[in-house]
């Protein structure tokens, strides 16, 4: 009997921020994507995913991407999810020419300075911040908007963004308060003050989830009634949800589909409520990765090896693809072409799905 010939080993790093990765519905996504690659596709290697741990820590972040670079069977990376890592850590994959995806880093910045490696499946927050400030004046009314921010890679040009359009139509915010060392901190005795003494009628969070879910309950008891608006870094909580106090139930945006409506998704929706049903209350961004890692392996499949460059290549060149999330194309910048936002307002603690942003407002 002859003897069977060993694949060469690739590896495809998914960075992401804690080690729980089974919780992460988007590397459970690219999991899917690599096992029925390595059983279906016939490619020359055999692809392994490899996580790679930030913390959301700058200094760990840069650490782990730098010994993911290291390793000679590196490929391609899948993220980080998390825009602020991916801020701090794209110089490292860009100068070891790795392939770069990320299902979620929405931040202007990962566009704007000309690595030709960097390519995203969600909308650049110029495009979401841009359509949130249409949301809150022209849908949801907002005169006396306060906005606040967590001050991030990701909050603090969102904001700024979304504060521009509100005022470039007329309402120009009456507080825009960006996060310091005691908000950090978890004081946030003088955001909480400065909002209630605004006045606002709606309140738009840039804030990541934990310090929203304080802040949106501690001013809902000091009495604030105006609508709360957030953003995609709330995606998968209802956590601007105050069930006892809301008179109207918060809003909030997410820059993926919704797999759950969008006909396209609908095979993959399906294998992934049978593998990983406990994730369904809030799959989230699991699409874009299971797109961005085929997309990945479609590279990697024409290029026929584990060269990076020639992987690169592959994926500059890779035209129209066909995915979960409907048709994908790249700008020039690695931008996503035409990309969906959708508006969602919590209720119940359940995401209940408004319309897309562009049908919902009408420039």
């Amino acid at each position: 009997m002859a003897n069977s010939v060993k694949k060469p080993s690739a590896r495809v790093g998914f960075q992401l921020s804690e080690p729980n990765v089974h919780d992460v519905t988007g590397y459970c996504a690219a999991e899917m994507a690599i096992e029925k690659a390595n059983a279906e596709w016939n490619l020359p290697f055999t692809v392994e995913l490899v996580p790679v741990i930030d913390q959301r820590d700058e200094q760990i972040s840069r650490k782990a991407a730098g010994q993911f670079v290291d390793d000679p069977l590196a490929v391609g990376m899948l993220g980080p999810i998390n825009s602020a890592m991916a801020v701090i850590t794209q110089d490292i994959y860009n100068a070891s020419g790795l392939a770069q995806l990320s299902s979620e880093a929405s931040s202007p910045l990962l566009t704007s300075r000309g690595y030709n490696n960097f390519f995203r499946l969600v909308a650049n927050d110029e495009v979401q911040g841009r359509e949130l400030g249409k949301a809150a004046v022209k849908y949801l009314k907002g005169q006396r908007i306060a906005v606040l921010s967590d001050n991030t890679a990701w909050g603090k040009p969102i904001a700024e963004i979304f504060s521009a359009e509100a005022e470039r139509l007329g309402s120009k915010p009456a507080l825009l308060y960006f996060f310091g060392e005691k908000e950090k901190g978890l004081d946030f005795d003088e955001i909480v003050q400065a909002t209630l003494d605004c006045k606002p009628d709606l309140v738009y969070f840039a804030v990541y989830w934990n310090k929203a879910h304080i802040l949106a309950h501690r001013l809902r008891d000091r009495g604030l009634k105006a609508v709360y608006l957030g953003s995609d870094a709330l995606k998968p909580y209802a956590f601007l949800e105050v069930p006892s106090l809301d008179e109207v139930s918060p809003y909030h945006s997410l820059a993926g589909i919704d797999m759950r409506i969008k006909p396209t998704a609908r095979a993959f929706y399906e294998a992934f409520a049978v593998k990983y049903p406990m994730l369904l209350v809030a799959p989230q961004y699991a699409p874009e990765a299971y797109d961005a890692t085929n997309l990945l392996l479609e590279a990697m499949r024409r290029a026929g090896d584990v060269d990076r460059g020639k992987v690169l290549k592959e994926l500059q060149n890779i035209g129209t693809y066909q995915g979960s999330v409907g048709e994908i194309r790249f700008d020039e910048k690695g931008d996503l072409v035409d990309a969906d936002i959708g508006l969602y307002q919590c209720i119940d603690g359940l995401r209940n799905y408004i319309g897309s942003l562009r049908d919902l407002i009408k420039t």
